[in-house]
C-alpha cells in the first residue's frame, strides 16, 4: 500500500540512498544506464512530494477554506484516466525514455506555472495547472515499466524493480520531512521552483538513455493500438488479478484511508499531529519490503500470490477500523504497505520477462489505469460516505467493496490461444506510483 498517489524526488537524496543498494545489486548494474534511470526517477518521486505538500498549503491560503485542498486532491487523481493507455502506445511507439523526457518537462513547465498563478489569488489557475501536470504524469507510469527490462540483464530484473520500489518508498518518509522546514524557512515557491529543478534534471538523464522504440517501425500510432492492452489483459487471468489488486486495495481501500487518516489520528490517536506516524508507518513497512525483495523471490509467482498479498494489504488497511491504539494502527499500515511491495515488485518481474517489449508499455498502462480508476472510486467514495457514517464506517464500507472486487479475477474467462500457443504475458505487476 502507498498512501501517496503520487510520485517525486530530489536527486542528491536519490543518489545517496542509490549507493549503498547498488553495491547489494551488484556490478553488472553500476555505471550503466540503469544508474541514469534510477536517478531521473528518483528525483521525480522526491520533487513531487515537495511540490504535493507546497500547493496543499497554497491552496488554503489562496482560498481560506479547508475544502480547497480537498478540490486540490480532485484535480490530481481524475485527470490521472486520461493518460495510462496513451502513454503506454507513446511508449511502445516512439521509445519509453523520449516519453518520460518530454513528459517532465511539460510538468516542469506547469509546476512552474503554479507559482503567479498563486501570486495572483487564481484558485482555477492553479487547479488547471494541477490538473494537467497530472495527464503528463500519468503517461510516465507505463513507460518506466516498460524502459527497466531495456536497462539491466534478465537475471537482474527483480533486484531493479526492488530498488525502484524501495527509492519510491523512501520518497515517502523523507520528502515530506524536508518540505516542512523548507516551507517554514522560505514559503512555497522555493518548494515548487526545486520541483521543477527536478523535472530537468530528470528529463536530461532520460535523453541520456539508449532509445528504446517499437521494434519495428510499422505499426501505426492509433486508438486501437492503445487498446491492444486491454485486450491482452481481459485474456489472461493471472493480468486481470493483478489489475484488481491495482484497483481495489491499492486504489480504492487505500485512497479512502488516505481520505480519512487524518480525521483517524484526531478522533482516535491523540490528535492530528500523530497522522506523520502513521504516515512513516507506511513508508517504514514499504522500504522494508523493497529492501527484502533485492535478496529473495519465491519460485513462481501465481495469480493467488498475488491474490493473497492484496488481501493482506486491504486486511492492513482495514486495522485502523478497529485499532485502539496507535501503535497497533502502525503495524497494520506497516504490514500493508509491505504486501504491497512483494505483489508489485515480483509481479512486475514476471511481467517484462514473459511480455514482448512492443506492448509492454500498453500492458503497464492497463495496469495503472486500474489504479487510477481506484483511486477515484475510493476519493469519491470517501468524501460521500464520512459525513453519512462517519470516518470508520465509511472506511469499513470501502474496504468491504474492495474485497468483493478480488472475487473478479477469479472468474472464468475464455482461454486464448494464438497459433496454438498461450500470449506471451502470463504474470506480472507495475512500477509503483
Amino acid at each position: 500500500m502507498s498512501l501517496s498517489g503520487a510520485s517525486a524526488d530530489r536527486p542528491a537524496l536519490g543518489l545517496v540512498a542509490l549507493e549503498p543498494l547498488q553495491r547489494s545489486v551488484g556490478d553488472r548494474l553500476r555505471g550503466t544506464p540503469f544508474t541514469r534511470f534510477v536517478a531521473a526517477t528518483t528525483c521525480s518521486f522526491y520533487g513531487d512530494w515537495l511540490t504535493t505538500v507546497a500547493v496543499v498549503v497554497l491552496v488554503y491560503r489562496v482560498a481560506g477554506t479547508a475544502v480547497a485542498p480537498a478540490g486540490y486532491m480532485l484535480a490530481r487523481v481524475a485527470p490521472r484516466l486520461v493518460g495510462p493507455l496513451v502513454g503506454g502506445a507513446l511508449a511502445d511507439r516512439f521509445g519509453a525514455s523520449r516519453v518520460v523526457a518530454v513528459s517532465s518537462l511539460l510538468q516542469g513547465a506547469l509546476t512552474a506555472a503554479i507559482i503567479p498563478a498563486a501570486h495572483a489569488r487564481l484558485l482555477w489557475a492553479i487547479y488547471a495547472a494541477v490538473a494537467l501536470a497530472q495527464v503528463a504524469g500519468s503517461t510516465v507510469r507505463p513507460a518506466h515499466g516498460a524502459l527497466l527490462p531495456r536497462l539491466v540483464p534478465e537475471s537482474r530484473l527483480d533486484q531493479a524493480n526492488g530498488l525502484y520500489m524501495t527509492l519510491f518508498a523512501t520518497s515517502i518518509l523523507v520528502s515530506p520531512a524536508l518540505a516542512v522546514p523548507l516551507l517554514a524557512l522560505t514559503g512555497p515557491d522555493l518548494l515548487l521552483l526545486i520541483d521543477v529543478g527536478t523535472f530537468i534534471v530528470a528529463a536530461g538523464l532520460m535523453l541520456t538513455l539508449p532509445y528504446t522504440g517499437a521494434a519495428t517501425g510499422e505499426e501505426t500510432l492509433s486508438f486501437r493500438s492503445a487498446l491492444v492492452g486491454l485486450g491482452v489483459v481481459r485474456r489472461d487471468p493471472f493480468l486481470r488479478a493483478l489489475v484488481m489488486a491495482h484497483t481495489a486495495p491499492s486504489g480504492i481501500c487505500v485512497t479512502a484511508a488516505q481520505a480519512v487518516l487524518v480525521v483517524a489520528a484526531a478522533d482516535r490517536y491523540g490528535g492530528e499531529g500523530r497522522v506523520g506516524a502513521l504516515y512513516a508507518a507506511v513508508g517504514a513497512g514499504a522500504v522494508i519490503a523493497g529492501l527484502f525483495t533485492l535478496r529473495v523471490r519465491p519460485r513462481a509467482v501465481s495469480r493467488s500470490l498475488v491474490l493473497a498479498l492484496s488481501l493482506v494489504e486491504l486486511e492492513g488497511v482495514a486495522v485502523l477500523v478497529a485499532a485502539p491504539v496507535l501503535w497497533a494502527a502502525m503495524i497494520g499500515l506497516a504490514v500493508s504497505s509491505g504486501a504491497a511491495v512483494f505483489y508489485q515488485v515480483w509481479g512486475i518481474v514476471e511481467l517484462q520477462r514473459r511480455t514482448p517489449r512492443e506492448t509492454l508499455g500498453r500492458v503497464s498502462g492497463v495496469i495503472v489505469l486500474g489504479q487510477f480508476v481506484g483511486m477515484l472510486v475510493g476519493a469519491c467514495g470517501a468524501l460521500a460516505l464520512v459525513p453519512l457514517l462517519g470516518w470508520s464506517h465509511a472506511l469499513l464500507a470501502m474496504c468491504c467493496l474492495g474485497l468483493a472486487l478480488l472475487v473478479l479475477p477469479v472468474l472464468p474467462a475464455r482461454s486464448y490461444r494464438a497459433g496454438g500457443r498461450e500470449p506471451a504475458l502470463s504474470a506480472w505487476t507495475l512500477p509503483p506510483r
